[in-house]
């Protein structure tokens, strides 16, 4: 049986993709993880639409594992309370008891053994998917970190503590704490304010109240809009984010709402010609 160490060194020295953590991320990792939404790879910090990413990921790697690994998944890019402040993380999955399954599968045209769940451990933390606020920063890296957790009760349950509270959340301290190392690393983008796909041809939209925080998502009250922003994402046309209400046509011209009773401005315009036109005719 080969070691989880051996199985890492090789899978490094394979290089068939260039998936890792983010620039300056801690705790970093260089070895491929893959992830993919259906057969859409959410790898190499990949820009993906929100719509695209509400269920959990596939988690594979390019050789099978032995042993049970735990999936860590944050989003380190939680905007600050107060202007200039730092940003904080939030924990959005964290799932022990994952094997590989004994055959390969074809994800996105790459071979990959899928990281499976056969005995249903239940997740410390089940999975939130993407919904990063209108807020800067507007585009967040959610980036999965793989843990090898086997036969490590200790471990464990440093995990389970550690993932009662998603906010404020610290994956370095964690991992440190628990005397792990990541094995593989891996982050995709998700954007507030566009949601489209890198082929351009998505429609996105924008609540501009959404808020990635704990629990899941949260949307604002309503309120008046005056503004309209055009935000693009390489490799996709422009979309407009105007708030609540707006939606963006990334195959022709963005399309926006831009503040309450925007829609219908020219049947005002015409029902003051036509009262003009009949004030005329009755001086005449």
């Amino acid at each position: 049986m080969r070691s989880s160490t051996s199985i890492t060194s090789t899978i490094a020295l394979a290089g068939i993709v260039t998936a890792f953590t983010p620039v300056g991320f801690q705790p970093a990792s260089t070895n491929n993880l893959t992830v993919a939404f259906g057969n859409t790879l959410a790898t190499n910090g990949v820009n993906l639409p929100k719509a695209e990413t509400q269920t959990a990921p596939t988690i594979g790697t390019s050789q099978p594992l032995f042993g049970s690994y735990t999936l860590m998944m944050v989003d380190p890019d939680i905007p600050p309370q107060i202007a200039g402040g730092a940003t904080s993380e939030l924990l959005h999955w964290l799932q022990p008891g994952l094997v590989s399954a004994n055959t390969s599968t074809t994800i996105g045209g790459l071979k990959v053994y899928e990281l499976i769940n056969p005995t249903n451990v239940s997740a410390i933390a089940t999975y939130i998917s993407p919904s990063p606020p209108n807020k800067s920063p507007t585009t967040h890296r959610y980036t999965q970190l793989l843990l090898n957790t086997t036969g490590n009760g200790t471990a464990l349950s440093t995990l389970s503590k550690a993932g009662a509270t998603r906010s404020n959340f610290s994956a370095v301290d964690v991992v440190r704490n628990a005397g792990l190392n990541v094995l593989f690393g891996n982050y995709f983008n998700v954007s507030a304010a566009t949601n489209t796909t890198g082929s351009g041809t998505g429609n996105g939209t924008s609540s501009g109240a959404s808020s990635s925080g704990s629990g899941g998502k949260a949307t604002g009250g309503a309120s008046a809009v005056t503004t309209t922003r055009l935000t693009t994402v390489p490799g996709s046309t422009a979309t407009a984010a105007a708030g609540a209400g707006s939606d963006g046509n990334s195959t022709g011209a963005a399309k926006s709402t831009a503040g309450v009773g925007a829609k219908g401005a020219g049947s005002g315009a015409i029902l003051a010609g036509l009262g003009a036109m009949a004030a005329a005719v009755i001086l005449l």
